[in-house]
C-alpha cells in the first residue's frame, strides 16, 4: 500500500535481472566554520588541543597565563567568517587570553605568534 517510488524501481530492476549493490555510506561532512556548532565539533576541539600543545597556554599578545587567572582562547588569525577554508588549519591559530582575543575581534588579523 505505502510502497515508495524508490522501492518500486528497485523491485523492477531486480525483476529484470539487475543486481543492485547497497548505497555507499555517506562520509561525515566537516562542520560549517561559520556556524555556532563549529566550536563544539570534534574537528575543532582536536585542532584546538593541538594548538594548545604546540604553543602552550600563554597569551601570545600580553603573556598572561591561566596561573595568573587568565582564561585562554585559541584564536583564528584570519577569521573563520572570511576564510572558512582556514578554520581547521593549525597555522592559522594563535593562543590569546580572553581580553586580548575580545579586543582583537574579527576585524584585526594581527599574528601575535613568535617566529619559531
Amino acid at each position: 500500500m505505502g510502497t515508495s517510488k524508490r522501492k518500486l524501481r528497485r523491485l523492477r530492476l531486480e525483476a529484470a535481472g539487475y543486481t543492485l549493490k547497497p548505497p555507499e555510506p555517506r562520509k561525515p561532512r566537516p562542520p560549517n566554520p561559520q556556524s555556532p556548532a563549529f566550536l563544539s565539533s570534534y574537528e575543532w576541539r582536536k585542532v584546538r588541543m593541538q594548538a594548545l600543545k604546540k604553543y602552550g597556554a600563554r597569551c601570545m599578545c600580553c603573556g598572561a597565563t591561566p596561573a595568573a587567572g587568565a582564561i585562554m582562547n585559541v584564536d583564528h588569525i584570519k577569521p573563520r567568517k572570511l576564510f572558512p577554508d582556514l578554520a581547521l588549519d593549525i597555522n592559522n591559530l594563535q593562543i590569546l587570553c580572553h581580553d586580548c582575543n575580545h579586543g582583537k575581534g574579527n576585524w584585526d588579523q594581527t599574528d601575535w605568534r613568535n617566529p619559531l
